[in-house]
């Protein structure tokens, strides 16, 4: 199931969800606290079983006592809660322990994601750039199976029309289609019907990556 976050849920989104501690009475309140919070953002109340919270309240709720504590009964929860949290993980990342640091809890891009970020040159420090990017080449059909055979390159440009302008001009001339900008007829067209033309016909779509700079797709 593909979890979708929008732009402010991302920027809010909890990545780093521990990184002090090992002992599960702090990782279950913290564990808790962010499968809360992606059950609202998600619409999705069912995220904990009624089991898994009664245990939470059971063991580190606001009335809980010393002795209502198990050991094993923690850990069967914590391990329920950090299934829930990876089920709830945005589209391309997993939750669980960092690879360097037993003790870092959080969300982590996954290893074929990452690969096909750094096939866009891109890197993988920038979970909520890179959330937001993944989850809208998912929605035009590319994934990292599909990545290289539909990268087209990048574009600059203000906006997205400015840019599919640019790019449409370029890709013109780099097929030496315009032998001169100034030479009729060419110095009539509208680069940016040229675009149109290629996003409906040949599927082509753009991806802003912020700066002005936009990564090129087409359909295969």
């Amino acid at each position: 199931m593909a979890n979708t976050y929008n732009t402010d849920q991302l920027a809010a989104f909890p990545w780093i969800v521990s990184c002090d501690t090992l002992r599960p009475e702090d990782l279950l309140v913290k564990f808790w606290s962010v499968a809360e919070s992606c059950a609202v953002w998600l619409d999705r109340p069912q995220l904990l079983n009624a089991e898994t919270l009664a245990s939470l309240t059971k063991l580190v709720g606001k009335d809980s006592q010393e002795a209502d504590w198990d050991d094993e009964e923690a850990a069967a929860t914590l391990e329920d809660l950090s299934l829930a949290l990876d089920d709830a993980a945005p589209l391309g990342f997993y939750f669980g322990a960092s690879d360097g640091d037993g003790a870092r809890f959080g969300f982590w891009l996954d290893e074929s994601w990452a690969e096909a970020l750094q096939l866009l040159g891109l890197g993988d420090d920038d979970p909520t750039g890179w959330a937001s990017l993944i989850a809208e080449l998912d929605a035009d059909g590319i994934d990292p199976d599909t990545v290289e055979d539909s990268y087209q390159g990048r574009a600059e440009g203000h906006d997205q029309e400015e840019a599919g302008a640019n790019y449409a001009q370029e890709l013109t001339e780099g097929q030496g289609l315009l032998p001169t900008v100034s030479a009729w007829p060419f110095y009539c067209i509208d680069w940016e019907f040229a675009w149109r033309e290629l996003v409906i016909g040949d599927g082509y779509r753009l991806h802003d990556i912020g700066g002005g700079d936009w990564l090129v797709f087409r359909a295969v």
